[in-house]
């Protein structure tokens, strides 16, 4: 079976930093409105310092990356609904979230991207191919042991597999007709499994818009 979690960027399995471009801070936005600010401000307990373990941030690093991500968050919102189905996903850039990037289709869509606040990228494929992509390859993967963990990494504008076997993955997804140009397959021991009896773990997630799945062979 497959499971899918929507997250804010790249595939995180594991609390991971997956955009760490050093710059200078940025600060909050008047725009933000003060109950998402304030809840920035009493993170729920460990978050912050997760942050700084798992990033290597300062205290003070992390509690301006939340702030910023508060700050961004309505803009990327807006941005999604307005590109529409030229969306191609975003990410949050710098070590503490002080941009923006947004991703389209459209080169003509960059202007507007721009006066909202972020920073535009042009891709090739938007984020609804690309989620039509991973249920391809969950489909072709259902009942293979390898590629166990596939995702969209839309900073790379393709669905990532890892797997064990690549070669052998590679072959099963040709063989399913799925595009290899929108399909990146990468060699990995990773061996996912179930928590079941996981409690609590409030996750706190460094991007925007990512797409993940992870199966599990029966």
């Amino acid at each position: 079976m497959s499971r899918r979690h929507v997250i804010t960027t790249g595939c995180v399995l594991a609390i991971t930093a997956l955009t760490l471009t050093a710059a200078p801070a940025v600060a909050t936005s008047p725009a933000v409105h003060a109950s998402a600010v304030l809840g920035v401000r009493q993170p729920p307990p460990g978050m912050l310092e997760a942050l700084q373990r798992d990033l290597g941030l300062t205290r003070e690093q992390a509690q301006t990356r939340l702030l910023n991500e508060a700050r961004l968050r309505p803009v990327e919102a807006k941005l999604r609904r307005r590109l529409g189905s030229r969306f191609g996903g975003s990410w949050y850039a710098g070590i503490t979230a002080q941009s923006l990037v947004v991703a389209t289709t459209d080169s003509a869509d960059i202007p507007q991207i721009v006066a909202a606040g972020g920073r535009g990228e042009v891709v090739s494929r938007s984020l609804a191919e690309l989620d039509t992509t991973v249920e391809q390859v969950d489909a072709a993967l259902s009942t293979h042991p390898n590629g166990r963990v596939r995702y969209v990494d839309v900073k790379t504008n393709k669905v990532v597999i890892l797997s064990d076997a690549p070669s052998a993955t590679r072959d099963v997804i040709e063989a399913a007709g799925v595009n290899p140009v929108a399909v990146r397959v990468v060699p990995s021991d990773e061996q996912p499994r179930p928590l079941s009896d996981l409690q609590g773990g409030a996750p706190y997630y460094v991007g925007v818009t990512s797409r993940c799945s992870v199966g599990f062979s029966v």
